[in-house]
C-alpha cells in the first residue's frame, strides 16, 4: 500500500486524486469544517502579500521558503503593480488582513473559526490597537486552525480516501480478470499480450466522496483565495 500523504503535502497540492486539496476541500464541506482550511489558504496567501511589501527586493522563492508557506507560482496575485507604492501597497495588505478579520476571525462573522478568545483578541489589538499589519501577528491562530485540521478532520479525510484507493484497486483487478477470461472483450487479453493494454478509469476517477462534485466549486478557492473572499 502506498504512503499516505502528510497534511502539509496536501495543502501544498502536491497530491492526486482521491488526496488531492479538493478532495480534502470537499471532505471538510461534508464535514462542515471548511472554514478552516479556507482561512489557512487566506492567511497563507496574506503572508505573501505583506512579505512583499515589507521585503519588495525578495525573491519568491525566500518569501516561501517555509514549509507552509510552498506555493506555485501560478496560483499567486501578481501584485507587482503596487510594488514601489507605498501607500497603495499599504492600504492593499490592511485591506486584504480586514477581508480576513470580518470573514473568519469575527465573534459571529460568516466563517467564523473556532479559537480561544484570548487568540482573538490578541490579534485584534494588534490590528486596531497597533495598527500592526505583520504577517507573523496571524502565526498563533494559523497553528492552531492547522492542529484542527490536523487533529479532528485529517486522520478521518486519510480513511475515506484510503477507501475510495481500495475500491479502485479491486475494480482494476477485476476488469483485468475480465479481459484476460474474454480475448475477444475490448480490453481482452489479445491486446494485453500486444502490449498495448488499457484499462478505462475514467468513471473511476470521477467518483467523490459520497458523491461529491465539489471539485470545480472549489477550484477557485484553491487556486485564487485572496481573490474569492
Amino acid at each position: 500500500m502506498s504512503t499516505k500523504p502528510t497534511l502539509i503535502d496536501v495543502l501544498n497540492n502536491e497530491t492526486s486524486y482521491p488526496y488531492s486539496l479538493d478532495d480534502f476541500a470537499a471532505f471538510l464541506d461534508q464535514t462542515y469544517c471548511l472554514e478552516n482550511l479556507e482561512f489557512w489558504l487566506a492567511s497563507r496567501r496574506y503572508k505573501y502579500y505583506a512579505y512583499n511589501f515589507y521585503n519588495p527586493n525578495a525573491s519568491l522563492p525566500s518569501l516561501l521558503s517555509e514549509p507552509d508557506m510552498l506555493l506555485s507560482s501560478d496560483s499567486l496575485y501578481d501584485d507587482a503593480i503596487l510594488r514601489g507604492d507605498a501607500p497603495a501597497h499599504s492600504e492593499f495588505i490592511k485591506q486584504k488582513l480586514h477581508e480576513i478579520i470580518t470573514t473568519f476571525i469575527l465573534p459571529n462573522s460568516p466563517k467564523e473559526i473556532n479559537i480561544d478568545s484570548s487568540v482573538r483578541e490578541d490579534l485584534l489589538t494588534n490590528v486596531f490597537s497597533y495598527n500592526n499589519y505583520d504577517p507573523s501577528i496571524l502565526e498563533v491562530v494559523n497553528n492552531h486552525v492547522f492542529e484542527l485540521m490536523q487533529g479532528s478532520c485529517f486522520s478521518q479525510f486519510l480513511v475515506e480516501a484510503g477507501n475510495v484507493e481500495l475500491r479502485m484497486s479491486s475494480e482494476s483487478e477485476s476488469q483485468e480478470e475480465s479481459d484476460l477470461s474474454n480475448p475477444s472483450s475490448p480490453g481482452g487479453i489479445s491486446q494485453f499480450q500486444s502490449g498495448v493494454f488499457r484499462r478505462s478509469t475514467k468513471s473511476a476517477r470521477k467518483q467523490k466522496f459520497g458523491g461529491l462534485k465539489l471539485k470545480e466549486k472549489y477550484k477557485k478557492l484553491t487556486s485564487k483565495i485572496g481573490t474569492a473572499l
